[in-house]
Formats: C-alpha cells, sequence, structure tokens
C-alpha cells in the first residue's frame, strides 16, 4: 500500500511538472505573438528608403523595342 502511494504522489508530481510547463509556454508564447504583432504593425522589417537589389541585372539579349538591331 505505502508503494502504491508512493507511485501515486509521483505521477501527481509528474503531472503538475507538465501542467506548470505546459502553462508557461503559453505565456510566453503570447508575449512573442504580441510582439511581432505590434512590430509588423510598425512596418516590420521594410526599409525606410528604396535600396537597391544587391543581385546584378542582366542584359537582354534581345535587341530593344525600336533599335536598328537585327538578330
Amino acid at each position: 500500500m505505502r508503494a502504491s502511494l508512493v507511485g501515486v504522489a509521483a505521477l501527481a508530481a509528474i503531472l503538475t511538472y507538465c501542467y506548470r510547463q505546459a502553462k508557461g509556454t503559453q505565456a510566453v508564447r503570447g508575449e512573442v505573438k504580441e510582439d511581432l504583432r505590434r512590430w509588423e504593425s510598425e512596418g516590420g522589417n521594410v526599409p525606410a528608403v528604396a535600396t537597391p537589389s544587391p543581385a546584378p541585372v542582366p542584359k537582354s539579349s534581345y535587341p530593344a523595342p525600336g533599335s536598328d538591331a537585327r538578330h
């Protein structure tokens, strides 16, 4: 009988621990969501000025419309 009481107490302790961990995770997740929502409403990571693309854009191999170049 004493062993079963110890087992029930251990199980209750494990369940309590898991419950508290889950509640703590939910609180942190809510804070992160709120911070992200506020950050996105402020503009996120959109730059204040237009920035050029770092990748070079290759020139077309086709002649521009209206040019005298031929294929």
